[in-house]
């Protein structure tokens, strides 16, 4: 197996438009790692030119000991997973999993050995003889991933391959993709617009934004503390508070921008006063099932007008109009400063 190294990668398409740039990253060897960012961030283009069907306009691809950058994609020794699966219509399933060794001038009776393998493996053995059309999208994304098991690849690329499940689908091909990578231990680099996916399978994962690497972390070092202003409110199912803060003497020369943070999940709701909370009226309840999401309408000094959201437990849930307040776990709440992260509010005030 081999990791993956970036050094100054660029990409640059006719007009000037840099989907890609100067990006400096390292994934692991045998590590699951996830690209995360909204549409035209070039998460895709780095995939892309990582696998090779992408040319790089400058920088370098390394996997393992060996500097891809100008190979064609059949040199690369890597499995691509698309989008849309791009099976072929007209072949059985067999053929289709067997089809790079095909290319590779594998003999036929050898190949499809090695594809009746590679489909028990994934559960496909029953249906070797069907063709794409015949099977649910579960079944089709699971001949994509055998097809680029076959050659046993010392690298795994999957392009949003879940984007075309519904809900329950998308859940168990989740479980069913993390348990694969863990038994096979490949390299795999996995590009998703969705964030539950990311922070529920990757090992690490970067969120990329304009062509750029905005953090690279675990997904707890991202949730737990965003390195700046867009990734703290990309990631979360529930945006993070972010409010205006007021420098403390000492703390920040005059004029900085000075941004409070706190995760919806990290402040404790109460409908009695409490020390150093928000306080405000509950404008919103949303039901989100065992929780809820309270948006409180801040009033008084803490700034009229200013919205804050809780995440409360079922059996908490108030009523609209009521008053409340909202106050940060230890540790919880961090500072921003231009953008950038300073750190915990304790940890910035010392």
């Amino acid at each position: 197996m081999a990791g993956i190294t970036l050094h100054a990668l660029t990409k640059v398409y006719p007009g000037g438009v840099r989907a890609l740039d100067a990006l400096d990253l390292e994934i692991r060897d045998g590590e699951f790692f996830a690209l995360l960012g909204p549409s035209g961030c070039g998460k895709t283009t780095l995939l892309r030119a990582v696998a090779g069907l992408e040319t790089a306009t400058s920088g370098e691809v390394r996997i393992g000991d060996a500097d891809v950058t100008r190979l064609p994609p059949g040199r690369r020794d890597v499995g691509m997973v698309f989008q849309d699966y791009a099976l072929f219509p007209h072949m059985d399933v067999a053929d289709n999993i067997a089809y790079p060794q095909r290319v590779r001038r594998v003999p036929r009776a050898e190949r499809r050995t090695a594809a009746a393998g590679v489909a028990a493996e994934l559960g496909l053995d029953g249906l070797l003889g069907r063709r794409p059309g015949e099977l649910s999208g579960g079944q089709q994304q699971r001949v994509a991933l055998a097809r680029a098991m076959a050659a046993r690849p010392r690298v795994f690329l999957l392009d949003e391959p879940l984007s075309n499940l519904d809900a329950r689908l998308r859940l168990e091909a989740r479980t069913f993709l993390k348990r694969l990578q863990n038994e096979l231990g490949v390299t795999t680099v996995f590009v998703t617009h969705d964030q539950a996916e990311a922070l529920a399978m990757a090992d690490r994962m970067a969120v990329m934004e304009g062509g750029r690497i905005r953090q690279v972390g675990t997904p707890g070092e991202v949730f737990r503390r965003p390195a700046n202003l867009f990734v703290a409110s990309f990631i979360g199912s529930t945006p993070m508070n972010l409010l205006p803060a007021r420098a403390a003497p000492g703390l920040a020369s005059a004029g900085d921008g000075l941004v409070y943070g706190v995760r919806p999940e990290y402040l404790d709701y109460s409908d009695e006063p409490l020390d150093g909370a928000f306080a405000g009226r509950v404008a919103v309840v949303e039901n989100l099932g065992s929780t809820s999401l309270v948006t409180l309408e801040l009033g008084g000094d803490d700034g009229a007008g200013e919205l804050v959201h809780v995440v409360v437990g079922e059996e908490r849930e108030p009523r609209p109009g009521a008053r409340g307040w909202a106050r940060p776990r230890p540790g919880r709440a961090l500072l921003y400063r231009d953008g950038e992260l300073v750190g915990a509010v304790e940890e910035a005030a010392a």
